[in-house]
Order: structure tokens, then C-alpha cells, then sequence
């Protein structure tokens, strides 16, 4: 018997399948079209009134009705309790010889209340008839879905063992399944798809699957049924993730666990065989990044070295390292060298979320020393507030003095501004040194930011000069007051220092 794969259910057989079966002559009283695709696991004759407790689910439940009240309430009541036990459809036998020669109004009418498919056995097919058509009918489906499977798996393994890469077994998979699949990196980015129309969007919608997935490691997966539609993320790679696999499709149609299960593991197997051809240049990568951090040296030839540098596992054109900090000690930080086009931020919030990192400003490459020089030295800093800090960032006073503990900045502010706490108008004179601080002393730009006269502000101004002895005119002093109000206000806020603790390495 031959049974088109696209009609096989997960488990069982479909009710078209068993009404179509010209032996058994199965009536439709009362079977929606929507109900046509229901599969049948098993067949099971009983005529209890409450046979639930002794089925498992999936039947097609056989009866003449011996037992079965006469009135719809009743046997609405019967038709819900299988419903509830996971009955499939029910089956009334008719016959001459039997409580019922034509299937009871009041019976279909119940059917239909519960939503339980109802057929009619037509008198002259015993019910052991209809049990092995059942139990033959799933067997042949399941020949035909295990045929199926060792087709579409030679099929793959055909593709992978010639050139194509991923690419060639995804379109395997996809002209034996018709279920579009891409495999994206660690950053969601599109590796390879079949067919390529719509990867981008499969990819976009997925991101949260993707992203949970990867968390999980290597025995993670995700399987999501909805809108009639069956997406799956699975995590490619042996030792660890290398990238991910996204398969879409209806939710009924040629899938199978065996297939899906092959197609991961010759994706997995292609991108570790591709991790072991370039370990070779990985190590010249390094070499590389080690001659170029030495100092400044000729443009051409480290542009050259960047240039013939291969794509790294999630940044294009980067070079990386580990470095120790001392020998036999565990990995201290990693070293990143990578174009200044590399989606950087996204990679480190991606990859080493909740680790320090210290980010150097875009050099040529002939000055990549001076870009990491400056990546170390923000990588302290990112160790306390346990996020990436770029170097624009470490450059500025308020970065220097949120390295000092509360403590130390609560008293230098105290020093400076403690003479216009003790003054009754002192809040009001400091208002007015911010402002004419943060506008380089423009009496009419102050006035407008604090919304006075200019005449006001230069009362205020002698005023303040008068309760603090200091200054305005005088850069010392000026410089002093902004540093004390910057102080204090990191004091009020907080900081988001924390300790870097944990494991693993840092990231520049």
C-alpha cells in the first residue's frame, strides 16, 4: 500500500484515510470536513457508559449502543466524557440484529454538542473488521513515513559529502520536506538558508527563540506550534554552539524527528570540520595581532595582514587572542583586533553580557597598538561597573572621580561647598555657579538658563564669591567649584560600580 507522506499524521491514521476504505463502508454521521484530518491511533470496542479510565487516548471507540440513555441530554453527556479521555471519533454499529438499524438523530445531535466525530458501521462489517483496518491502515502509514525518512536522510548525507556547505544539505532538506531552513551565528546573522527568500524575516521573528536557545547550550532546543505553523531552533556544534538551525513549516505535513535530527547533526559536523581547517590560520591571527601591538608600524603591511586575516566565528576580518595573565595561570582577558564596521556593541552585549570590557577608539591599522593600550586601560573602570566602557568614556573628569569611593567624594564636596550649605541662600548661589560655570561665564546665556535677569545673576554670582572666597575669574577656583558640584552630584546618584567577581575572561 502506498500512502502519500504529506497525508500522514504524527502517530495513527486520518479518519479520510478510514472513510474512504471501500471494505469497511464507514458512514459520516456526523464528521466535519475540519474533523477529516484527525488521526486515529487505535480502535477499541466498549459499551460502558463511562469507559474513559480504561483507554489511553487517540481511539476510535466502537459500539452498538447496548448501554448507551436514549434521551440527547444522556448522550451528550456520554459523548463529552470520551471527549474528555481523548477519544478520537466514535464509532455506532447498525444492524438488523442490533438496538440500532439507522444511527439515533438524538445520538448525532449529542456528537455534534461534544465536537466528537461520529461514524456509522454499516450492518454486515464486524468490528474486528474495523480494528485491523485501523491497526493496518497505521501500520502501512508509518512504512511509508520510515521510507520517507531514510530518503530524505540519504539525500542529506549525498549533499553533505559534496562541495556546497551548509547551503547544499538546507536545500536537501528543503526539496524533501518543503520546509524552509536557515542556519544563523551566534549574532542571529544569516549563514546559509534554502531557499534564501525570507531568511532575514525567519531570523528577525525567531531572535527570542534564538536567543533562549543559545543560553541553554548545546542541549537546548525549542519547538513552537502556532497558526497552524511548526518552527524549531536547534543549537549546532560538538563542544560547544557554533551556530543555530531555524526550520519553518506547516504544522502538519513532512517533518520528521529522525530527518530533523540528521540535518543537525551534518550541519554540526560540517562547522566543526570548518573550525578544524582554521585552527592553522586562527594561530597566524594571533601571530599577527602580536607583531601589530608591539607599536606603530608600516600601514601596508599591517593592512595587508588584516586584509588576508579569514572570517572569524562571529566578527568578520577579526583578530583574536587569549592572553594570560601570567603562565600556567587561567586566561586572563581575550583580545579583540576587528573592522570598524563590526557590529562591536552587539556582539559584546550578545556574547559577553554582564562581562567588563574595555573598547579603544577606530585607528588605522598601522596604530592598533595605541587602540588596545587604550582598551586595557578602561578595562578597570569595566570592571566596575561590570559593562563595556570605551575610551571616550574614561576620558572625562567625572569618570575619574567615579573610580574614588563615596566616602573620599563626599568630603572633597563637603570641603569646597560646605560654606554655601551653612548659608540660608546657599542652594540658590550654587545653582547659580553651575550654571555660569557650565556656560563658561556668558552672563546672558546664564541668565536664560536659569531664567533671570543678567543683573540677578551677576548679584548671585558676587554674592556666591562672597560666602565660598573664591573666585569666579579665576580658573583655579572656577575649576575647583565644578569638580565639588560633579562630585556631589555622583555622590546623590550613585554609581553602578560593582565588583567584577565571577569567572571567565574579560573582553577588550
Amino acid at each position: 500500500m502506498l500512502v502519500d507522506v504529506m497525508s500522514i499524521p504524527p502517530s495513527g491514521v486520518t479518519l479520510t484515510t478510514l472513510l474512504g476504505d471501500p471494505a469497511l463502508r464507514l458512514g459520516r454521521a456526523a464528521v466535519d470536513d475540519a474533523d477529516l484530518g484527525l488521526a486515529v491511533t487505535a480502535a477499541a470496542v466498549s459499551e460502558l457508559t463511562e469507559p474513559g479510565p480504561w483507554l489511553e487516548g487517540g481511539e476510535l471507540l466502537l459500539t452498538v449502543g447496548f448501554l448507551l440513555p436514549a434521551d440527547v441530554e444522556g448522550l451528550t453527556g456520554y459523548c463529552r466524557h470520551l471527549r474528555e479521555h481523548g477519544v478520537a471519533a466514535l464509532g455506532i454499529g447498525l444492524g438488523a440484529d442490533l438496538p440500532h438499524r439507522r444511527t439515533p438523530d438524538a445520538l448525532v445531535t449529542a456528537a455534534r454538542r461534544a465536537g466528537l466525530p461520529l461514524l456509522a458501521v454499516p450492518d454486515g462489517v464486524p468490528f474486528v473488521a474495523v480494528t485491523r483496518a485501523v491497526f493496518a491502515h497505521r501500520d502501512a502509514a508509518e512504512r511509508s513515513r520510515l521510507q520517507w525518512a531514510l530518503r530524505t536522510q540519504r539525500a542529506l548525507t549525498a549533499a553533505a559529502v559534496v562541495p556546497g556547505g551548509p547551503a547544499a544539505v538546507l536545500t536537501a532538506h528543503a526539496g524533501a520536506t518543503g520546509r524552509p531552513a536557515v542556519v544563523v551565528d551566534l549574532l542571529g546573522r544569516v549563514l546559509a538558508a534554502a531557499p534564501p527568500d525570507g531568511a532575514e524575516a525567519l531570523a528577525a521573528e525567531l531572535a527570542g527563540t534564538v536567543a533562549t536557545v543559545r543560553r541553554q547550550g548545546l542541549l537546548g532546543a525549542a519547538v513552537e506550534t502556532a497558526g497552524g505553523r511548526r518552527r524549531e531552533v536547534h543549537p549546532l556544534g560538538s563542544h560547544r554552539i557554533r551556530a543555530l538551525l531555524l526550520v519553518d513549516g506547516p504544522a502538519r505535513g513532512r517533518h520528521s524527528n529522525q530527518v530533523t535530527g540528521d540535518l543537525v547533526s551534518l550541519l554540526s559536523l560540517d562547522l566543526e570540520r570548518r573550525a578544524g581547517l582554521d585552527a592553522a590560520a586562527r594561530r597566524e591571527r594571533a601571530r599577527l595581532l602580536a607583531t601589530l601591538e608591539r607599536g606603530v608600524v608600516d600601514d601596508a603591511v599591517a593592512g595587508h595582514g588584516l586584509a588576508a586575516a579569514d572570517l572569524a566565528a562571529v566578527l568578520p576580518d577579526a583578530l583574536v587572542r587569549v592572553v594570560r595573565d601570567a603562565p600556567g595561570a587561567p586566561a586572563g582577558r581575550v583580545e579583540l583586533a576587528a573592522p570598524a564596521s563590526a557590529p562591536l556593541d552587539t556582539v559584546l552585549a550578545t556574547l559577553a553580557a554582564g562581562r567588563p570590557a574595555g573598547v579603544g577608539i577606530v585607528v588605522r591599522p598601522g596604530a592598533l597598538a595605541v587602540s588596545l593600550r587604550q582598551a586595557r586601560s578602561a578595562l578597570p573602570v569595566a570592571r566596575m561597573s561590570g559593562r563595556p566602557v570605551h575610551a571616550a568614556d574614561v576620558a572625562s573628569a567625572r569618570m575619574l572621580l567615579a573610580l574614588l569611593d563615596h566616602e573620599r567624594l563626599g568630603g572633597f564636596a563637603d570641603a569646597v561647598l560646605g560654606p554655601f550649605d551653612a548659608d540660608p541662600r546657599g542652594a540658590e548661589l550654587l545653582r547659580a555657579v553651575a550654571a555660569f560655570v557650565e556656560h563658561n561665564g556668558h552672563w546672558e546665556a546664564t541668565a536664560t538658563a536659569l531664567g533671570v535677569h543678567r543683573h540677578t545673576v551677576r548679584n548671585r554670582i558676587t554674592a556666591a564669591e562672597q560666602v565660598s572666597g573664591r573666585r569666579l575669574s579665576a580658573a583655579q577656583d572656577r575649576h575647583e567649584l565644578w569638580l565639588a558640584l560633579q562630585a556631589r552630584d555622583l555622590g546623590r546618584v550613585g554609581t553602578d560600580g560593582v565588583s567584577p567577581g565571577g569567572s571567565g575572561a574579560d573582553r577588550l
